[in-house]
């Protein structure tokens, strides 16, 4: 009697589970990925915009010296018409070592500015302000 055993056809079906539950799996860790990035990138920008409108606000309201005072801004030795400021994580000014993101302030004329928000050196957003004068 020749008899075949089934085990030769059931361990195909068992590489075949293995190998689609495999590429299930690599589809949902690259889908988990994405999302993760994705909110990272939404939480650096909602950031950066609060800090930006920030920062423009208080150059509408007090120029470059409330720039200087509210966030220790300082003039780089690169340019003169530029402020810089350091923010942490939460939007708080702070020093150095605490940097999450750079911001910048250029003056780009006598009553409009742009503020530019950066994280690693990648530009997260900008803002266009003018200062609009009113009449006492």
């Amino acid at each position: 009697m020749n008899r075949k055993h089934p085990s030769g056809v059931f361990m195909m079906e068992m590489i075949a589970v293995v190998f689609f539950f495999i590429l299930c799996a690599g589809i949902c860790i690259k889908t988990f990925v994405k999302a993760d990035l994705m909110s990272r990138t939404a939480t650096d920008l909602n950031q950066g915009v609060m800090i930006a409108q920030s920062v423009a606000e208080v150059w509408k309201e007090k120029g470059t010296e409330g720039l200087e005072k509210r966030f220790q801004a300082y003039v780089p030795e690169t340019g003169k018409d530029s402020y810089v400021m350091r923010f942490d994580g939460s939007g708080s000014p702070c020093e150095e070592e605490k940097t999450v993101f750079d911001v910048k302030a250029e003056i780009t004329g006598p009553k409009q500015a742009e503020v530019i928000v950066n994280r690693n050196g990648k530009r997260v957003y900008s803002l266009t302000v003018k200062r609009h004068e009113t009449q006492h």
